[in-house]
């Protein structure tokens, strides 16, 4: 018995400390995902890139529109549960466990997703005019909530937000 709650007690650790890095756990729903796909206009050519994808539910459903997906998480438990869930679509999706503040964007990204706390915005904003540079083109950001400082959206929709941004 004395395991279990040790187990338990570092997975609940290992969860709450995520949300030191940006935000918690929180799932999509599955009719704002329909919304996030149809305010971006995101293509089958597009290369989506969710920092802090959760339990994958995100590049599931871009899998399915055939899009191309990566997904970042810090979280162990939620890396391993996105991995188990994408498993029958992994031509099209892929996770990797990681800070995705301490890394580069894949090269192939075109487009952003986060569900990010409004205190770490003006901090994406500078990582992704840096990323927008590195790559050499404008990158769109679709973020779930929070506007983005010093930026006017392009698109919205209920609380999806889209952004272009360069470097």
């Amino acid at each position: 018995m004395e395991t279990i709650a040790v187990i338990v007690f570092a997975l609940f650790i290992m969860v709450l400390g995520v949300v030191f890095f940006g935000a918690p756990y929180v799932p999509t729903r599955a009719r704002d995902l329909d919304k996030l796909f149809e305010t971006a206009g995101l293509k089958r050519s597009d290369v989506l890139v969710d920092l802090g994808c959760g339990d994958g539910r995100l590049l599931l459903a871009a899998a399915e529109r055939g899009i191309k997906s990566v997904g970042i998480e810090l979280s162990p438990v939620l890396a391993f549960i996105t991995w188990l869930r994408i498993r029958r679509v992994r031509s099209l999706a892929r996770v990797e466990m990681a800070d995705y503040w301490g890394r580069d964007l894949p090269d192939d990204t075109t487009v952003v997703f986060v569900f990010l706390a409004k205190p770490f915005m003006n901090k994406l904003k500078k990582y992704l005019q840096e990323q927008s540079a590195r790559l050499g083109r404008p990158l769109t950001l679709v973020s779930y909530g929070f506007p983005l400082p010093g930026y006017k959206p392009v698109a919205q929709r209920d609380a999806v937000l889209v952004y272009k941004i360069k470097a």
